[in-house]
């Protein structure tokens, strides 16, 4: 799967940019540390430098995206349909979730008003999910 989506993005198939994609493919939402810790058990002899580089690479292809959240590192992810994130305050889970038509109203509403060509949307709600409310 990922040899095919580099391979159509012009990009080299590499033992590091395949590792670094099933970690991301694995966690969903995952910071550059967490991936380098994750990747130098199997590949002891892949660097920082080398996830920063693949990540920019594979980032400018549009095969990964870099999502940032208030309070935490940047993460990345695979492409997929515009979302939206939920992100519990507590545990730092983070959870995707569909935008849905009262969203594009508010695009629209925002084109309307300010003028902007809005290419895509990144909205993130912070709040605490249902096991951390269990907890409490």
């Amino acid at each position: 799967m990922f040899e095919k989506i580099l391979k159509e993005n012009h990009l080299k198939i590499t033992p590091q940019r395949l590792a670094i994609l099933k970690e991301i493919q694995k966690f969903g939402h995952i910071s550059i540390d967490e991936i380098y810790e994750n990747v130098k058990e199997s590949n002891p002899s892949m660097s920082l430098a080398t996830i920063y580089k693949n990540l920019a690479s594979m980032q400018e292809a549009r095969i990964i995206d870099e999502v940032k959240f208030p309070n935490q590192k940047q993460r990345y992810e695979l492409v997929k349909n515009q979302h939206m994130h939920l992100v519990c305050e507590k545990c730092g889970k983070i959870t995707d979730m569909a935008l849905n038509s009262s969203v594009e109203s508010l695009k629209t509403a925002c084109t309307d008003i300010s003028s902007y060509k809005i290419k895509e949307i990144s909205i993130a709600m912070i709040g605490i999910c249902p096991q951390c409310q269990t907890k409490a």
